[in-house]
């Protein structure tokens, strides 16, 4: 068995804290049916140094130990155990007026046009500080763009959002129209057209061994039928012979 880097009660420990006690403090949040994407989780070990070989095995490893944790793997996703309470998120009743995400460059287009979507999820973080709206984005993205959510506006309107840690708050969805978008850099602007741009140049596909791609001269020597003209063909390579002959004999 592979040896842990930590004291395997004192991981333990680590991982509970993280995923059970304070899982707000970094942006990590809990699907109602009490799992979240082990990837989320994994990102969030690796902005630390300390955990960065935490792993899938470690967890099972931890498992075998006998140690417990509040968690088990479950496919591509972690789920808590049946013995700990799936946690509720109270909706907020004093919703900060503007909250903020970080947002792909590549999304951007798509986001003006239909808001902000929760991605495969219940529910999509937003934040009331910024650099954890960041430092969550740059999980997935190197280069985020801040986007600010018009909260208290969104609220006033019937959207409902809901409390997962001091500076965390999720919404199932965020209209375009409570969404400021903040003016990019030239440079990001023209990288983006370009991306656009060769999607919608995107080569055909190379022909597959053995095929066969009709030309224009291919057809020249057909009659309207379809069927070559093998009379006419002969007699021009007759011609073209005799050509050649004739310039030999000067």
């Amino acid at each position: 068995m592979k040896m842990l880097k930590h004291q395997p009660k004192t991981l333990a420990k680590t991982l509970d804290y993280i995923a059970r006690r304070s899982p707000g403090e970094h942006g990590l949040f809990w699907d109602p049916d009490g799992a979240m994407p082990w990837k989320e989780f994994y990102w969030v070990l690796q902005e630390d140094p300390s955990l960065r070989f935490v792993r899938e095995s470690t967890i099972r490893e931890l498992g075998l130990l006998g140690i417990d944790l509040p968690f088990l793997l479950d496919g591509n996703r972690l789920r808590l155990v049946p013995e700990i309470d799936k946690p509720e998120y109270p909706p907020a009743s004093d919703v900060p007026e503007r909250l903020y995400a970080g947002l792909s460059p590549k999304k951007m287009v798509h986001t003006q046009k239909n808001g902000l979507d929760s991605a495969g999820r219940k529910f999509l973080p937003l934040c009331s500080d910024r650099q954890l709206a960041l430092r969550i984005a740059k999980r997935r993205e190197q280069e985020p763009i801040l986007i600010e959510v018009l909260a208290g506006e969104a609220s006033g309107h019937g959207l409902s959002f809901f409390v997962a840690g001091p500076h965390l708050y999720l919404a199932e969805s965020i209209p375009a129209q409570f969404i400021v978008f903040p003016k990019i850099r030239r440079d990001l602007a023209e990288r983006l057209a370009q991306q656009v741009a060769r999607r919608a140049e995107k080569p055909s596909p190379p022909p597959a061994p053995g095929s066969f791609t009709v030309q224009p001269h291919h057809l020249q020597a057909s009659k309207p039928g379809g069927k070559e003209t093998k009379k006419n063909t002969k007699a021009e390579w007759k011609k073209e012979r005799r050509k050649e002959r004739h310039k030999r004999d000067f």
